[in-house]
C-alpha cells in the first residue's frame, strides 16, 4: 500500500517535471522568435531609414531611369538665301539608325539578356539592310566595335523609317534607336560652295556661312518629357512635359546667284584658254562692302563635302591614310578669295598713287623720269620695257603705262613713315574683317627693317602679300569717294515667311583718302582704260577704270622667272561705281601678262554685271559705227524660194531656219528693235533670235530648204526686212 502510493507520487513528479520542461522549452522557443523577428524589423528599418534618407537620391534617380522618357526634339536648320531670296542651303526631314551595343543606364542593363545580343544583331542588320541596300555583312562588320553606339544607316526617308519600326515592333528589336536629323541639301550644287560652306555628320556648320553663323542657322533643340510604365508606355495621369524646338533662322547673304553664276562660267572659260593652275574673282559693291560673288576654280560638292570632284582625285584620296585624307580635305574646302596671300603687283600702284596724292606729294600732272632701270641702294630695279625706257612722263601717264621706276621715286618722295601710314589706312597691314572664318592676315615687312629696297617694291606690289578680298577692298575705297568699307557676305536674318527678323548694316571702316584724291585716282584708272588698246580694256558704251598687272610669283621663298600671277581690277562705272572686279590668274601656261590672261575674264563679267545691273550705255559716235559695221543689213525675203534665201543669209554671215506656220512669226512690239533712228544715242540693238521655237529640228529645217520643197516660197520673216542683224545671227523665213 504504502509503497503503490509512494511509485504513484514518482510517477506524479516526472510528470509534473516533464511538463515544466516543455512549457520552458516553448518559452525558449518563443523568446528566440522574438529576438529574431526584433533583430529582423530593426535591420529592415534601419534598411528602411537607408534607402529613404541616407540613398534616396541614389534610388530617386533608378526611379527616373525606368519611368521617365526624355526625347530630344531636333529643329529644322535654317536656310542660305542669296540677296534675292534664292534657295543656295536648304534643310529637310531624314532620319538615322543606331544600335546602342552597352546599355545606357543601370535599369536598362539589368533588363538586357547578354544571351540574346548577337541574335538582335542579326535581326537589327538584316531589317535596316532591306531597307537601305547596304549589305546585312557590311552593317554587322559596323557593329564588331567595343563603342557602345554605333550609327548604321543616315539620310533616311520616312517610309524607310516606318518599315523599321513596324520591324522593330514585329521582331521585339531593343538595341535600335531611330533619330530624327534635318538633312542639308545644296539645290546649286557646287556654285559659291566656298562661300556657303558645310555641315558636317552632326549637322554642325563646317566652313563658310554655315560655319560662321551657326549659332543663328541651327536654332534650339525642343524636349519631350514623359512618365512611363516598364514597356515605356506613357502612364495615364503621369507627369509630362513638352518644351517646343526652335528652328534655326534664315540668314540672307550678299551672294547674288545670278552674278556668282556668270562668275563661275567666266572664270572655267578663262582657266580652259589660259591653262593656268587655278583662277580666282571677287565681286565687290564698294558702296556697302556687300560681296557680290567669290569664287574660283577648284570648287567642291557641300552635298558630299568629303568626296574629292574627279575619279583622278578620287582615287589619290582613297589611297592616303586618315591624316593625310584630313589635310587633303582641309585644302579642298580652303577658300583661296580669304585664305590665300599673293603679291598684287600692278594693281597696287593705285595705293601708292592714291597715297601720294593724299599727302599732297604729287599730283596727277607731277613729271618724273623713266630712264629704263632705277638704282636703289645695292639693287639695279629694272622698270618692264627694260632695255627700253618710258622717258618723261606724268603721274597719270606713269600709271598707264605701269611704270615702276615713277612709282618708287613717288612712294621715297612720301617717305616710309607716311607711306605705311597710309597702307594701314587702307587695310594692308591688317585682315579684312570679312565674315567668313580662315581669313588670312597679309605678309607685310616692317618698317624698321624693310630698307629702301623693300620700299622701293613695295611700290609697285611687290615685297607684300595681300588677299584677294583685302586688294578687292582697298580698291573699293577708291571706288567709294575714299571710305574703305568692312567686307561682308551676310546682310541679315529672316524668318521663314521671308520677313526679315534682323537686318546687318554696313560698317565703315575709316575714311581713308578725300572724296577728290578718290576721284583723280578713278579718273587715272579710267585713263589707262582708254590708254590701253587691248579689247579686254574697254566696254563699249561705258566708262571703267582699270589697272592690269603681272607679278613674279613666290615658288618655294624665291620669285619665279617663268611662273607668274596675271590679275586686272576694274572699276565700273567710273562715273558712279556700282562694283569692283577682281580677277587673278595663277601661273598661265598660255599667256603671260595680266591683260592677256585676267583681262578677258574681268571683261566678260563686266559686260554681263552692267545688263544685269540695267546700268544703261552712252555710246560715242565712234562706237556706234563700230558697232553697227559688225551687222548685216536684213533683205526683205518675202516671195523669195527658201533655198535662195538660205543662200542670200549664208553671204551675208547669218544663219537660217525656218517656221511651218506664218503665226509663228514674232510681230512688231513682240521685242524687235528697228534701225535706230537719226541722232539716236545708242547702235542697233542686237537681235538674239537664237531662243525662238520654230517647231522643226535641224534636219527638218536642212530637207525643207535643200531637200523636195526646196522651191517653197517665203511669205515672212523675222527679224523684218531693214533691221540689222549681229554676224553669226538668225533670221527665221516662214511659209504657209
Amino acid at each position: 500500500m504504502v509503497e503503490s502510493e509512494r511509485r504513484q507520487r514518482n510517477r506524479s513528479r516526472s510528470r509534473n517535471s516533464k511538463a515544466a520542461a516543455g512549457v520552458f522549452s516553448i518559452q525558449k522557443r518563443l523568446l528566440v522568435a522574438f529576438v529574431i523577428i526584433l533583430a529582423s524589423f530593426t535591420a529592415l528599418t534601419f534598411r528602411i531609414g537607408w534607402i529613404q534618407i541616407v540613398a534616396a537620391d541614389q534610388y530617386a534617380t533608378k526611379a527616373t531611369e525606368y519611368q521617365i522618357k526624355d526625347e530630344r526634339i531636333t529643329p529644322t536648320r535654317g536656310a542660305i538665301l542669296d540677296r534675292n531670296m534664292n534657295e543656295l542651303a536648304v534643310s529637310t526631314v531624314s532620319y538615322r539608325v543606331w544600335v546602342r551595343l552597352t546599355p545606357a543606364t543601370e535599369a536598362e542593363a539589368a533588363l538586357q539578356d547578354p544571351a540574346k545580343l548577337e541574335t538582335q544583331k542579326q535581326s537589327a542588320a538584316a531589317l535596316v539592310a532591306a531597307q537601305t541596300g547596304e549589305s546585312a555583312e557590311n552593317i554587322l562588320a559596323k557593329l564588331d566595335t567595343d563603342q557602345p553606339l554605333v550609327r548604321i544607316a543616315s539620310g533616311l526617308a520616312k517610309p524607310q523609317i516606318e518599315a523599321i519600326r513596324e520591324g522593330i515592333n514585329d521582331e521585339d528589336i531593343t538595341i535600335l534607336e531611330i533619330e530624327e536629323q534635318s538633312t542639308r541639301k545644296y539645290p546649286l550644287g557646287t556654285l559659291a560652295s566656298k562661300v556657303i560652306g558645310s555641315v558636317n555628320y552632326d549637322g554642325l556648320g563646317q566652313g563658310g556661312v554655315e560655319m560662321q553663323y551657326n549659332q543663328y542657322l541651327s536654332g534650339i533643340a525642343g524636349r519631350k518629357i514623359a512618365r512611363t510604365d516598364m514597356a515605356g508606355d506613357a502612364i495615364t495621369g503621369g507627369e509630362k512635359a513638352f518644351y517646343e524646338s526652335q528652328d534655326g533662322l534664315n540668314v540672307v547673304t550678299t551672294i547674288d546667284e545670278s552674278i556668282q553664276y556668270y562668275v563661275e562660267d567666266a572664270l572655267s572659260r578663262g582657266l580652259e584658254r589660259t591653262q593656268a593652275d587655278r583662277m580666282m574673282a571677287v565681286v565687290y559693291d564698294p558702296k556697302t562692302g556687300d560681296v557680290l560673288a567669290m569664287a574660283d576654280t577648284d570648287p567642291y560638292d557641300p552635298n558630299d563635302p568629303g568626296r574629292p570632284m574627279s575619279d583622278e582625285e578620287r582615287a589619290e584620296f582613297g589611297a592616303m591614310g586618315a591624316e593625310d585624307q584630313a589635310a587633303y580635305l582641309s585644302k579642298m574646302w580652303r577658300n583661296p578669295c580669304i585664305s590665300d596671300v599673293y603679291d598684287p603687283g600692278s594693281p597696287f600702284k593705285t595705293i601708292t598713287v592714291s597715297s601720294a596724292l593724299e599727302d599732297g606729294a604729287v599730283t596727277p600732272e607731277s613729271w618724273f623720269n623713266c630712264a629704263g632701270a632705277l638704282q636703289v641702294y645695292d639693287r639695279n630695279i629694272r622698270c618692264w620695257v627694260y632695255p627700253g625706257a618710258h622717258g618723261g612722263q606724268t603721274v597719270r601717264e606713269a600709271v598707264g603705262n605701269s611704270c615702276n621706276p615713277v612709282m618708287i621715286q613717288i612712294v621715297q618722295t612720301l617717305g616710309y613713315d607716311r607711306f605705311y601710314n597710309y597702307l594701314e589706312l587702307f587695310g594692308i597691314t591688317e585682315k579684312s574683317g570679312i565674315d567668313l572664318p580662315g581669313e588670312e592676315g597679309p605678309l607685310m615687312q616692317d618698317a624698321e627693317t624693310a630698307g629702301p629696297v623693300g620700299l622701293a617694291t613695295m611700290a609697285f606690289g611687290q615685297g607684300l602679300s595681300v588677299t584677294p578680298i583685302q586688294m578687292a577692298g582697298a580698291i573699293g575705297a577708291i571706288a567709294n569717294d575714299g571710305k574703305l568699307m568692312v567686307p561682308r557676305v551676310v546682310k541679315g536674318l529672316a524668318d521663314n515667311d521671308g520677313n526679315m527678323v534682323e537686318e546687318f548694316a554696313p560698317k565703315i571702316k575709316r575714311q581713308v583718302i578725300s572724296e577728290n584724291t578718290a576721284a583723280e585716282v578713278r579718273e587715272i584708272m579710267n585713263y589707262v582704260s582708254e590708254y590701253q588698246t587691248a579689247a579686254a580694256a574697254k566696254i563699249s558704251g561705258y566708262n571703267i577704270g582699270i589697272k592690269t598687272g603681272t607679278t613674279q610669283k613666290l615658288v618655294n621663298g624665291e620669285y619665279s622667272e617663268s611662273a607668274a600671277i596675271g590679275s586686272m581690277v576694274i572699276v565700273a562705272p567710273i562715273e558712279d561705281p556700282q562694283f569692283v572686279a577682281l580677277v587673278l590668274c595663277d601661273t598661265p601656261r598660255v599667256g603671260y601678262y595680266g591683260i592677256g590672261t585676267a583681262g578677258p575674264v574681268v571683261n566678260e563679267i563686266a559686260t554681263e554685271l552692267l545688263r544685269y545691273l540695267n546700268i544703261q550705255p552712252d555710246y560715242s559716235e565712234e562706237e556706234i559705227a563700230k558697232l553697227n559695221s559688225q551687222k548685216s543689213e536684213v533683205a526683205d525675203y518675202t516671195g523669195w524660194t527658201l533655198a535662195d534665201a538660205k543662200a542670200s543669209l549664208e553671204r551675208l554671215g547669218l544663219k537660217s531656219n525656218i517656221g511651218v506656220f506664218k503665226s509663228d512669226a514674232p510681230q512688231e512690239g513682240d521685242g524687235a528693235a528697228g534701225e535706230a533712228g537719226a541722232g539716236a544715242a545708242a547702235p542697233d540693238t542686237d537681235t538674239d533670235t537664237d531662243g525662238l521655237d520654230t517647231g522643226l529640228d535641224a534636219d527638218e529645217n536642212d530637207f525643207l530648204i535643200n531637200g523636195l520643197e526646196k522651191d517653197l516660197k517665203v511669205v515672212d520673216q523675222y527679224p523684218k526686212p531693214g533691221m540689222r542683224v549681229q554676224k553669226d545671227g538668225t533670221v527665221f523665213l516662214y511659209w504657209e
